[in-house]
């Protein structure tokens, strides 16, 4: 499987950038500060972070736009340019103060989006404040090693011996609710600040939280930045992120392993499903952080107290979920306890006691798609690194319950609720594989099912194409795997790809096939031999790894084979097409009964004569096609589409649309069943 491209991880020190593309001096700046910092985990987890740098005029202030990424952010996207004034002008507003918490943080919300000059429609940070009232450029990060220092109890004691003056005296500002009250207090911090030192601070410790500094430049913010991190990470004795093991999820075909052998993640995946969890894609953290981390007891009972910061309430939960002993069960029953306690599904799973279990002691991640699953990883490693490394700090220091229930009555759920909106999708954090995905019908297949919010395993043997598919579709839910459906092994291994990298699957839809056409007296032998090999070996072979898997996962799920209106009614000079889609249909309904009390349903998709990106329907087929008819190729379309009831040519979004009903929990008691899209061709009986 391939290597999906990475952001090239940028140094953090004081070497000058080079910023492609046109646009004021002051966005081209935020962009260097931006690409500078965004790019390591060690400083950036999970797309956290902001930056900002004020216009020379004192007019505006160009800021990273919420929901963007800092290492991604370009001249056309990931900005907001916001008058200075007003946004500054906010933290003076007495009203605000007076308002109920989810009142007024509306209502700044809404105020900020008022202050946007350009682009249109761009949603400011709710930090956009506190960046008004620092230097002319602001640089604030979440380091893994200051944080573990800034969550440990004596921090408050300890921060200016550590820090020292670096850049003057830094500024220390105890844990309060982020947005306007966080906003409030550092203006009250600042105004102080003024008054004893006649200057702005250039540094400012957010306790339970990260850190700002600011300059009048971005060189000088920038060597600042990097003196004080450096300052975390040789605290906790050293860089914690290795960048070999920084990205989860970017070798899709490796996944998770221990001692060299792949993880089975079904067990575990299913134990979510069946405790009342909506789908999700689970994933092992492999890094030396989590080993270290799970072998002792003391941080795996000191994570079960809390959370250290916003961030990791927001991505990870407050809590984590705690599996112990090898009963699946007892694991099923543990998920709807913690589901019931909480209200809320886990996004970390800390496995224990494990003796001889398929699913291993570790620290696993579940999140509905593997952007999701990268960062409650790289949160929750700060978290993990937070609870080994702050040992001179006194040990770790949690935000207490009504300052954890603020974060998850506000920001979790304006979190949650934006990415339902952005997408409104209906397959979020499924997970399917689809043969032949590279072209025609199984190509408009897989792509449907990414765009429905699914993750796809796309399999073919064309890989050139599937790379061209994946670079045209949300990066990370179009997996391409080149394999041959007729070899076991390879099956096997894209199978085993596909539980690694994702958990498990929900559907796989078989709809990889040929159709050579002769006459009878003509056919020729490896032709239908290649035929059975591909239309029935390959089914047989992917639905028996698919079974595998979800027996296994112990949830349901769904298996669809894409057969034909020729497998219910033969065409001429078709025979090995007749003979194995008509096996398709007969296989499944075996299947059907075989795997029914497992909750796994299988059938059909029987589609009509699809035209456009066929491959089958290629200029060769279509004059064999006007030969056996005896028309013209141009015709052979329209007399195709004539045969139909309706009297219209069927479209590869109307077999999509099958497919989609089939696998939705819609047709949860549809099973053993051939749903056929021709617009009325042929009447099933």
């Amino acid at each position: 499987m391939r290597r999906v491209p990475t952001r090239k991880r940028a140094r953090t020190g004081t070497r000058r950038t080079t910023t492609k593309g046109n646009g004021p001096a002051e966005l081209l700046e935020l962009i260097e500060i931006s690409h500078r910092v965004g790019s390591d985990p060690d400083l950036v987890q999970g797309g956290g972070g902001n930056t900002s740098v004020k216009s020379k005029d004192g007019k505006t202030i160009f800021l990273k736009a919420s929901g963007t990424a800092l290492g991604e952010m370009t001249v056309d996207r990931g900005w907001a340019e916001l008058e200075l004034a007003a946004a500054r002008g906010l933290l003076q507003d007495k009203r605000l103060a007076e308002l109920l918490a989810d009142e007024r943080e509306a209502e700044v919300l809404r105020l900020l989006e008022a202050t946007v000059k350009r682009p249109r429609g761009a949603r400011p940070s709710v930090e956009s404040s506190l960046h008004a009232i620092l230097g002319r450029v602001v640089i604030h990060t979440h380091p893994v090693g200051l944080n573990a220092f800034l969550c440990s109890r004596f921090s408050r004691k300890r921060f200016s011996k550590l820090i020292g003056d670096t850049a003057g005296a830094p500024v220390y500002v105890p844990y309060v609710d982020p947005g306007y009250t966080l906003g409030a207090r550092l203006a009250s911090e600042i105004e102080e600040y003024l008054a004893r030192y006649g200057k702005l601070p250039a540094v400012v410790l957010l306790e339970n939280h990260g850190l700002f500094v600011s300059a009048d430049n971005a060189a000088r913010c920038l060597r600042i930045h990097h003196a004080v991190t450096e300052i975390g990470k040789t605290w906790i004795g050293g860089r914690v992120v290795n960048p070999r093991e920084a990205k989860l999820v970017v070798e899709q075909g490796t996944g998770a392993k221990l001692n060299g052998k792949a993880v089975s993640l079904a067990e575990l995946r299913g134990a979510l499903l069946r405790g009342g969890c909506a789908p999700v894609l689970v994933r092992r953290d492999d890094s030396v952080t989590a080993s270290e981390f799970i072998a002792k007891k003391s941080s795996v009972s000191a994570a079960r107290q809390g959370a250290f910061t916003p961030d990791q309430i927001v991505y990870c939960r407050t809590h984590p979920l705690v599996l112990d002993g090898d009963s699946q069960n007892s694991w099923t029953k543990t998920v709807a306890a913690y589901r019931q306690r909480y209200g809320l599904d886990p996004r970390v799973v800390l496995r224990l006691s494990a003796r001889g279990s398929v699913i291993p002691n570790g620290a696993y991640y579940a999140a509905p798609d593997l952007s999701q699953l990268q960062v409650v990883s790289e949160v929750y490693r700060s978290a993990m690194t937070t609870i080994l490394r702050n040992g001179a700090g006194g040990g770790p220091r949690f935000l207490n319950r009504d300052q954890a229930r603020f974060i998850e009555s506000w920001e979790v759920e304006k979190f949650r609720a934006t990415l339902l909106a952005g997408a409104s999708r209906q397959r979020t954090g499924c997970i399917g594989l689809v043969t032949g995905a590279a072209s025609g019908l199984g190509k408009a297949i897989a792509t449907g099912l990414v765009e429905a919010g699914a993750t796809v395993l796309a399999l073919d043997v064309d890989r050139a194409s599937l790379e061209t598919i994946s670079s045209e579709l949300p990066r990370g839910r179009y997996l391409p795997c080149t394999a041959n459906v007729t070899d076991e092994d390879s099956v096997a291994s894209a199978f085993r790809a596909l539980e690694a990298s994702t958990g498990g699957i929900d559907f796989l839809v078989n709809a990889a096939g040929i159709a050579p056409s002769f006459p009878l007296v003509e056919f020729p032998l490896d032709s239908w031999k290649r035929s059975l090999d591909i239309n029935l070996t390959g089914y047989f072979l992917c639905a028996r790894e698919a079974a595998r898997v979800l027996l296994r996962q112990g949830a349901g799920g769904s298996i669809i084979n894409l057969t034909s209106k020729s497998g219910l009614e033969a065409s001429k000079e078709n025979s090995a097409y007749n003979a194995t889609k008509a096996g398709e249909i007969h296989l499944m309904r075996g299947w059907a009964l075989e795997l029914g009390k497992a909750g796994i349903r299988v059938n059909c998709v029987a589609p009509g004569n699809v035209f456009k990106g066929s491959r089958i329907w290629n200029d060769k087929y279509i004059r064999a096609c006007a030969k056996k008819k005896g028309i013209r190729p141009k015709d052979v379309i329209p007399h195709y589409t004539s045969l139909t009831a309706l009297n219209k040519e069927i479209e590869p979004e109307d077999v999509v649309a099958a497919v989609l009903y089939l696998v939705s929990e819609e047709a949860r008691r549809v099973t053993g069943q051939t749903l056929v899209v021709d617009g009325g061709q042929v009447m099933v009986r």
